[in-house]
């Protein structure tokens, strides 16, 4: 699908889990309470640096849910973190300064993928521009009912801020429309509208073959492979649930059209196995 990209790597980590019932991801198959670990992916490219996908959960979440209404954040999704495994921590282990880190690109502004945000000063910010106007512009009942935590957001995020327009990512149903953001092939951007505002996924190609990041457009491979959606109750939190479906069903139809393209989604389990 992609042709003529510059070499690079991609490898997935996650910092820390939230724990929820397994018939909220999987209504068919789920069994008992289980983790739903946020993970991240850091991008190692030849030419544009070290770039992450998404940060997880930091300790700053637990400040940011400290106070009403946003303890509802912390009481419906408990969040479970060692100090090791945060992203900046994890990537000092690597031998990287976090300062090093150019570029996050945030699939989304929920609070188990930016709560890391903070430790990456210098990184520029990709994100869609639906996404950020909602995030910088809600607060208290309206923020918690988004699944936004004003406190994760840095101060300057808008200046250090590179938004794309939602109609110049990609659509699923067009591999040809994505939004090339290193003008070079190697990470391609898609909508992926419904969970939430302004949801993007990156396709990011190795020399191994294409990987899509598809973030939280499903929870569980599984689930999604069998066409079986999350329990009607995630309605509540989604920013669009008939959105959600269609991007759902879109995605198989992307599968299809190409079998070579890695689908891996945030919070499914076998993600955890790839760490590193």
């Amino acid at each position: 699908m992609v042709q003529n990209a510059s070499p690079l790597k991609v490898r997935i980590f996650h910092s820390g889990y939230c724990v929820a019932h397994g018939k909220v991801a999987d209504p068919v198959r789920g069994q008992k309470y289980c983790r739903f670990y946020a993970t991240w992916a850091l991008i190692e490219h030849p030419k544009a640096g070290l770039i992450l996908f998404d940060t997880g959960y930091a300790p700053r979440f637990r400040e940011a849910t400290a106070r009403w209404p946003y303890q509802l954040y912390a009481w419906l999704t408990p969040m479970f973190l060692q100090e090791e495994e945060t992203a900046c921590n994890q990537l000092k282990a690597l031998g990287y300064d976090p300062a090093q880190i150019g570029t996050v690109i945030l699939s989304h502004f929920h609070g188990d993928h930016i709560a890391g945000l903070k430790d990456f000063p210098n990184a520029r910010i990709v994100c869609s521009t639906s996404a950020l106007q909602q995030a910088t512009s809600v607060k208290g009942w309206a923020a918690l009912s988004k699944g936004i935590l004003p406190d994760l957001l840095p101060r300057d995020l808008v200046q250090r801020a590179q938004t794309i327009d939602d109609n110049q990512l990609g659509k699923l149903t067009d591999e040809r429309t994505a939004y090339d953001l290193l003008n070079d092939g190697s990470i391609r951007l898609f909508a992926l509208p419904g969970h939430g505002r302004g949801q993007m996924g990156a396709v990011v190609q190795t020399p191994d073959g294409s990987i899509f990041l598809a973030a939280d457009a499903a929870w569980q491979l599984q689930a999604w492979q069998a066409g079986t959606l999350p329990r009607s109750i995630v309605r509540l939190f989604f920013d669009d649930w008939l959105a959600y479906r269609q991007t759902f069903d879109e995605l198989r139809g992307f599968a299809l059209r190409n079998p070579e393209c890695r689908i891996v989604f945030t919070h499914s389990p076998e993600l955890v196995d790839l760490q590193g």
